[in-house]
């Protein structure tokens, strides 16, 4: 367990580099997180964040065979623990001005702002991704859409380049590749409007030219640039 390891130990941070940030085996490979976000000293203009929100698959229902009420397939962590990882994270890699942008699902758009709130950030825009498809919760709407959160520091905003301001709307629309991967067009767009600037992929799945990242399935470099 890679981040969901951290339970219950927030407050050590030897324990945070080794098992929130540190080694482990995989396939008889080691992987290790492009960049030990506990001791570097580089500090960046944006943070890409993807948190592993607690869930879970929903419970059983037959006319739903992929619905199990099982736990998802990779480790998550609870609303606090993503909370305290972000109070400790975020001051230690971040530069004066600069700008934070998170994902969040339904279930956590609420609290996820409240929290980043206490934190000292202000929610500056919620990008909306289409999916495109979702589950139909308690059979009543079909839930398509994730929320791609933008928020920044009063006084210290990291605003895009002047080129790309007012260039995108507030709307996604990509179908994903796999549970829980996230559209290459959010990528697209931040690279564009943030060009040349330091940019880090917080629980980052894959490497990708021109960011840095952390995560436990950092293994390989995007193809696409």
């Amino acid at each position: 367990l890679f981040y969901g390891e951290v339970k219950n130990s927030l407050n050590n941070e030897t324990h945070l580099i080794n098992k929130a940030g540190g080694k482990r085996e995989a396939g008889g490979r080691r992987i290790v997180p492009a960049v030990d976000i506990f001791r570097t000293d580089k500090r960046y203009d944006l943070v890409y964040i993807d948190p592993p929100w607690e869930q879970s698959r929903g419970g059983y229902k037959k006319c739903r065979p992929c619905s199990s009420g099982k736990a998802l397939d990779y480790p998550v962590m609870t609303l606090e623990e993503i909370k305290q990882f972000h109070g400790k994270v975020l001051p230690q890699i971040t530069k004066e001005k600069h700008s934070i942008f998170m994902w969040v699902i339904d279930k956590y758009l609420v609290q996820a702002e409240t929290f980043m709130e206490e934190l000292g950030y202000t929610r500056h825009a919620r990008i909306v991704w289409n999916k495109q498809r979702g589950m139909a919760l308690a059979y009543t709407l079909r839930f398509t859409c994730e929320y791609l959160l933008w928020f920044y520091i009063k006084g210290n905003m990291l605003m895009p380049l002047p080129g790309t301001r007012g260039k995108y709307p507030n709307y996604l629309e990509e179908s994903p590749q796999r549970h829980s991967q996230k559209p290459e067009c959010a990528y697209e767009m931040l690279e564009d409007m943030f060009s040349g600037m330091d940019k880090i992929e917080l629980f980052a799945r894959k490497q990708r030219k021109g960011w840095d990242c952390w995560g436990n399935e950092v293994t390989a470099v995007a193809d696409k640039v």
